[in-house]
């Protein structure tokens, strides 16, 4: 919360939530599961070489020289394991920094039907960039595992060599009792040489883990002392102290940008309200975040005296009930509280929820209409009490009586907010009478400031602006009705009427709108779905959905490799076990050539042949597993669960957290690309040495069958009960982990509220404590390992201690006098303890990994949306070619059991038509365009494109014939030219046409880059104006037959209003364009006005028809519109 732009603009959300995940648990599992070997590999290397050196003298030197070739090779390549690991988790950013802007915006992704390209964007950094390090990292794996497979009998091989060859007379020849005793000892050496490459591995992967962690924690933070804040007290202060003051100040969004606001001087006074005005991209809301601190101020001091309130121009809701969003963390005060509920015009809205306040509001606040959002907003400010109120263009998302009602009842001189200081930045200039002094920026430099009265007296800039918006309004309402409304802009400055009736409905809905309130419904108030987790055993069809996706050619090579590999490692024992056998009945005999009827270097080359075949073996296995089985489950699992996710339908996503599906692509994904290749080749590979082992053994000493029976019950009994917690514990780790992504997602959306409302330590304390709950899990889970380890320990000491005895009594009683077969048997009960303990370590691994896999198809396998294409039934590349919209008896409900949004609609709109669509709150009118894009299908009825039924055809089909300019508009990182055209069909010379259309191209100009301008996340670094009129020149440079308009000019002034409105009327003259509008004015010129009322047609006519009946309900709401704006000139 603390990080500066710059800093939050060079890691990005998608690099912060990777380092939270996949960075942390790197080095927390180094720190708990390899930091001990700092300490216990020397010491066990240590006491092993003694014991060997007191066991073969002075010829273990060439073990050691080989030890110490094989730990060189190992630190070699951890400095390239390392770089490959800093430049995998950069890759891993990157793509989750596009998941989460993807996701972000996925309604506006489908709309646009644009989920191809983002797929494809997602996919190149994926499978290009992020598997190709992947492939290369587990080619080095690959080397480690030949490496570690190596070195047991690189150092047995030259060690025994060197022995039979130099030095075999201080010790005797390789007998049984010499050679089985040294194998065991160099067993006990070649543990912790192999654990060698693996700390390696992990240390240079922490190390990256750790310093991308340093990056972060030591990143430049907001300079917090650049604001100076002081305490306020109203009761001993004067009527008239100055709470903000700015002096000579400049600002700018970086520390290397330039400045945005230059040369600034300005101050607000207690109990004053002063109106801050200017076109599209002239630093208003700039001002605000440079006063609140969020921007760098390079020059100037700036003074706040008092709290702070903040209402942004993109209202920020918490996935919290309504009532908590309002409270904001303050006490409830219920008297209080409801006063503020009406004054916000919050309580038609609070009425209609299922569980009225105390309703679960949606991530993001989806099932509110952005009016609705941007009054709970409003609502949380006045709420705080606070001295001093930032209010970036509240009543822009409001139709004119909310307006009205909040200005009267908020922010004007009777408002419940007039002895406080007020900022208002707004575009209502109809208001402007009623404020204390107005505030005119252009360019980023206050140009004028002065009293509204003034200002008019002396005709200057705001007068021109003002009065130009007053015009543009009335002459849009002029060409449809005769009559006007109000006179001259000179006569209408009057004070504002005090006596007028305040008709307070609530504003229109949106796309995200109160239709969708249904749709996301499951229990009355609950919105968010719960996330839910498999119980028992992973299911046989997780297993054999890994099978498919890794190809079963490949586990055959690898299965036949392994096992050609074990059966190698066992044909070397039993050499050796030949040779020594040979050697101490050569030496009974005393050295007799037929006892020994063959030289040592004939058994060392034999040895050393086989030796080295199994090794080979073991590599070919190695890179099987990393560089084919590995490899296809990694790309294939992201590709299943990133085509699961785009195809699901929104509902999923108003249910589903962001955090919550950001979890599955991060630490989920990262779990199967890391771990389960590894659980994978752990359990294969120590299952078949556990099975040849017992094999050995029970050949070897039928009766030690017996023993073994008994102890495979009880290490089953011990896997039984340790896997079924440890599973479980593993499937609450990942479900405890999603809320604190899912806060993070929610905080970094907000950071600027809370820091403005002093809110840090209380987000602070809620993200601890989820993060408790998450590592709770994660503690009883390393307690439960303690537990398994030490009986694990028990059982197999108890297979070997029965195996000694064994061996003993049958030398001693039975007449056994094989010593060396003996020996192979008590050096394979040793192997088999070993392994029967890392079998059972393993393959919980295994299964606790497959639940994150099983997380993983889970998202693959969402219901999906219909087909996007069918390829039986393509339209024409010309559909529609006339833009005809016809609604026949249509009625569409968001999911079962619900009532009817939508009933029964039929209307036609003819070809070319303009068509404005009205109504209240809940009436039903977004509820149309989701329809008309199938974002919500059909109960009943059609809806037909040039007379064809749009349920005919796929969705991409359907979407991509079809344009819309969005009430909040979304830009993605990455060039303009990718924010215009993503799919890259439209030349250079079309871009600039569109951005001439929509009187962006000189702004583009002044970039150095100009098409390939860099858009930051979220498109931040253009205005919220300059963001519509991209999304504007995104529907021209379509040019779709049929165009739909949801409020799209809602956040913008009235002089661009009037570019769009005008760019609409001259490019899409050919084309089919409907609008929902809360400016009323702004539809008046349509040809025809359709009116929706509790879901059914209530009027649908020319808007000069409906204007001539007074009773008509577009007659009613448009009247109520013009006096608000009439009694304030």
């Amino acid at each position: 919360m603390a990080l500066s732009p710059d800093a939050r603009q060079e890691f990005g959300s998608g690099g912060i939530v990777n380092r939270m995940n996949v960075d942390t648990h790197s080095v927390i599992w180094f720190v708990t599961e390899f930091s001990h070997n700092l300490w216990s590999l020397p010491m066990q290397i240590g006491i092993a070489l003694y014991l060997l050196y007191q066991t073969l003298g002075w010829t273990i030197i060439a073990g050691v020289a080989t030890m110490f070739i094989s730990m060189g090779v190992s630190a070699y390549l951890g400095p390239i394991v390392g770089r490959l690991s800093k430049k995998l988790m950069e890759y891993r950013d990157q793509r989750l920094e596009i998941m989460t802007e993807v996701l972000s915006g996925i309604r506006i992704v489908k709309l646009y039907a644009w989920e191809p390209s983002f797929i494809k964007r997602i996919n190149h950094v994926r499978v290009g960039l992020e598997l190709a390090t992947i492939r290369t990292t587990s080619m080095l794996n690959a080397v480690f595992s030949f490496v570690t497979g190596t070195i047991g009998f690189g150092i047995t091989f030259s060690t025994f060599a060197l022995y039979s060859l130099v030095d075999n007379q201080s010790h005797g020849p390789l007998t049984p009792q010499l050679i089985f005793v040294s194998m065991s000892l160099l067993g006990m050496l070649g543990g912790p040489l192999g654990a060698v490459s693996g700390f390696i591995t992990m240390f240079f992967e922490a190390k990256v883990s750790f310093l991308r962690l340093y990056e972060l924690l030591t990143a430049e933070e907001i300079d917090f002392t650049a604001i100076v804040r002081k305490p306020y007290d109203s009761h001993s202060s004067a009527a008239d102290a100055v709470l903000v003051s700015v002096q000579d100040a400049s600002f700018k969004w970086s520390s290397s940008g330039d400045a945005v606001l230059k040369g600034i001087n300005f101050e607000c006074r207690s109990k004053e309200l002063v109106a801050v005005v200017g076109q599209v991209g002239s630093g208003k809301s700039s001002l605000l975040s440079a006063i609140l601190g969020d921007m760098v101020k390079s020059t100037g001091d700036v003074t706040i005296c008092g709290t702070i309130a903040y209402v942004p121009q993109q209202p920020w809701i918490l996935n919290a009930t309504l009532r908590d969003n309002i409270l904001f963390g303050y006490p409830y005060d219920e008297e209080f509280y409801n006063s503020v509920i009406d004054a916000c015009a919050l309580r038609p809205d609070i009425e209609m929820l299922p569980a009225a306040d105390m309703t679960e509001i949606g991530e993001k606040g989806i099932n509110l209409s952005g009016g609705q959002k941007m009054r709970v907003s409003l609502a949380r400010a006045v709420y705080s009490k606070a001295d001093v109120y930032f209010l970036d263009d509240p009543l822009a998302a409001v139709d004119a009586h909310v307006s009205k009602h909040i200005f009267t009842n908020v922010l004007g001189p009777q408002g419940i907010l007039n002895s406080c200081a007020r900022i208002l930045v707004t575009n209502a200039v109809q208001y402007l009478s009623s404020v204390d002094r107005v505030t005119m920026l252009c360019n980023g430099e206050i140009v004028e400031d002065t009293p509204f009265a003034m200002a008019v007296a002396n005709r200057d800039r705001i007068f021109e602006f003002a009065r130009r918006h007053i015009e543009e309004r009335e002459s849009r309402t002029a060409s449809s009705s005769s009559s006007t409304v109000g006179s001259d802009f000179d006569t209408k400055y009057t004070e504002p009427s005090d006596n007028q009736k305040n008709a307070v409905t609530a504003d229109a809905d949106t796309l995200a709108g109160n239709g969708q309130s249904q749709l996301i419904m499951p229990d009355a108030g609950r919105t968010i779905a719960l996330e839910t987790k498999r119980e028992g055993e992973v299911g046989w069809d997780v297993y054999r959905s890994y099978i498919d996706i890794v190809g079963v050619q490949n586990i055959a090579v690898f299965s036949a490799a392994l096992l050609a590999a074990t059966l190698g490692g066992i044909c070397t024992n039993v050499w050796i076990k030949h040779w020594s056998t040979a050697n101490s009945r050569a030496h009974d005999y005393g050295n007799d050539s037929e006892a020994a009827p063959h030289s040592v270097v004939y058994y060392l080359l034999i040895y050393g042949a086989i030796g080295i075949v199994s090794t080979l073996l073991n590599s070919v296995q190695s890179m099987v597993m990393w560089t084919k089985c590995a490899i296809n489950a990694s790309a294939r699992l992201h590709e299943i669960m990133l085509a699961g996710v785009m195809r699901a339908p929104v509902s999923f996503f108003d249910v589903t957290p962001l955090g919550r599906i950001i979890n599955r692509f991060s630490a989920d994904l990262s779990r199967c690309d890391d771990m389960l290749p590894r659980a994978v080749f752990g359990v294969a590979n120590n299952i078949i040495i556990v099975l040849a082992g017992f094999a050995v053994i029970v050949v070897s000493m039928p009766p030690m069958l017996l023993l073994m029976i008994p102890l495979f019950f009880a290490y089953r009994y011990l896997q039984k009960r340790y896997i079924y917690s440890s599973r479980e514990l593993e499937r609450i780790t990942s479900m405890m982990r999603s809320p604190v992504f899912a806060q993070f997602q929610e905080v970094i959306g907000g950071v600027s509220t809370i820091r403005a409302y002093g809110q840090q330590s209380r987000f602070m304390q809620k993200s601890h404590e989820r993060l408790a709950q998450s590592t709770r899990s994660s503690v009883n889970y390393n307690s439960l390992n303690r537990w398994l380890s030490l009986r694990l320990e028990f059982l197999g000491n108890t297979v070997t201690l029965g195996t000694s005895m064994w061996a003993i009594l049958s030398m001693r009683y039975f007449g056994f006098n094989d010593a060396g077969l003996m020996g192979l048997v008590i050096t394979y009960s040793l192997n088999v303890t070993g392994s029967l303990n890392w079998s059972i370590r393993d393959y919980t691994t295994l299964e606790n990994t497959m639940t994150h896999l099983e997380r993983i198809v889970e998202y693959a396998n969402l219901t999906p949306e219909a087909p996007n294409v069918i390829e039986d039934c393509r339209p024409k590349r010309e559909w529609p070619e006339q833009g005809l919209v016809e609604f026949k008896n249509f009625s569409m409900r968001y999911r079962e059991g619900l009532d009817l949004t939508l009933r029964d609609l039929s209307f036609q709109v003819l070809a070319r038509q303009k068509v404005g669509i009205v109504g209240r709150t809940g009436a039903g009118k977004s509820s149309l365009t989701l329809a008309l894009f199938r974002i919500v299908e059909a109960a009943s009825g059609q809806i037909l494109l040039d007379g064809e039924d749009i349920l005919q055809y796929g969705l991409f089909d359907v979407r991509s014939k079809l344009s819309i300019i969005p009430q909040e508009p979304l830009l993605f990182a990455g060039t303009l030219r990718e924010n215009l055209d993503p799919f890259n069909i439209y030349t250079d010379h079309d871009i600039w046409r569109v951005l001439e259309q929509a009187h962006l191209a000189d702004y583009i100009r002044g970039k150095d880059e100009r098409l390939e301008f860099a858009v930051t996340q979220g498109g931040e670094n253009f205005s919220v104006g300059q963001r519509q009129l991209i999304c504007l020149a995104r529907a021209l440079l379509k040019h779709a037959k049929v165009l739909v308009l949801d409020e799209a000019t809602a956040a913008i002034d009235n002089a661009t209003d009037a570019i769009i409105q005008q760019t609409i009327r001259n490019e899409f003259s050919d084309c089919t364009v409907l609008t929902i509008a809360h400016r009323l004015d702004t539809v008046t010129d349509s040809d025809m006005i359709l009116v929706i009322d509790a879901g059914h047609l209530a009027e649908y006519d020319t808007p000069q028809n409906l204007l001539a009946n007074k009773d008509s309900l577009f007659s009613k709401l448009l009247e109520e519109s013009h006096n608000v704006s009439s009694s304030n000139f």
